[in-house]
């Protein structure tokens, strides 16, 4: 059978989404309880129109994607942890593309013949749905979905907040130290995952440009990062 153009499979998915609401896709979230018979005339859109157009601005069921810190002030220093998961992180530590997750979605839809019914949409976007949450890189999860941890003497957690930023907790300080806003949280998870992928994240953090300290074992994500609005 001869494959759907790009014009059909727009107009069929999003038949599909109208029963969605705007809550739904605010939260980069598709529902499937009601699709519609019918498409509405003249309606078109792309892909990522309606699946999903921005990278989250919230996480679940928690307010930050948190990281998993292990403290070892009476163990071995370093990111013993963060180096024996470099693995883990290189592929589970970031926030899924755009691409990526709607692609994900989309896979099976694109694959239908040019006379799929709605009940054959409907359960090749199922097929897509269950595929994105099978890769391993997250989306608006506020924990990893691929387990891993990290390790430092001087830092007790690490998080990324709904507006985009890097927050760090300290030993022994209730006190969350936010950093610089990136563009989008997908942005801003990778400057994340360079933290933890870093030889000591006490040192990669360290206040080098507020305590205006001149080493060069220190700080270097701090010096990218840094936010004199949070110092």
């Amino acid at each position: 059978m001869a494959k759907m153009d790009k014009s059909e499979i727009a107009k069929q998915l999003f038949s599909l989404i109208l029963g969605m609401g705007i809550g739904g896709a605010a939260r980069g979230g598709i529902s499937l309880s009601f699709v519609p018979s019918t498409v509405t005339p003249g309606m078109t859109a792309t892909s990522d129109t309606f699946v999903s157009r921005n990278y989250p601005t919230e996480f679940s069921p928690d307010a930050f994607h948190k990281y998993d810190v292990i403290n070892t002030s009476n163990g071995p220093n370093m990111n013993a942890w963060g180096k024996f998961n470099a693995d883990i992180i290189d592929e589970a530590g970031r926030m899924q593309t755009l691409k990526e997750h709607n692609d994900a979605i989309t896979k099976y839809v694109k694959l239908l013949p040019s006379n799929a019914d709605p009940k054959m949409v409907r359960a090749a976007l199922s097929r897509g749905l269950e595929e994105e949450k099978r890769l391993p890189q997250f989306w608006n999860e506020s924990k990893s979905r691929v387990p891993f941890k990290v390790s430092s003497s001087a830092v007790t957690g690490i998080r990324l907040t709904p507006d985009a930023r890097i927050e760090v907790q300290w030993k022994n300080s209730p006190k969350w130290y936010s950093f610089k806003q990136y563009p989008d949280t997908q942005q801003a998870s990778v400057a994340a995952q360079k933290l933890l992928k870093a030889d000591s994240i006490g040192r990669a953090v360290y206040p080098v440009v507020s305590r205006k300290v001149k080493n060069s074992l220190l700080g270097g994500w701090n010096q990218q990062n840094y936010d004199s609005a949070y110092a």
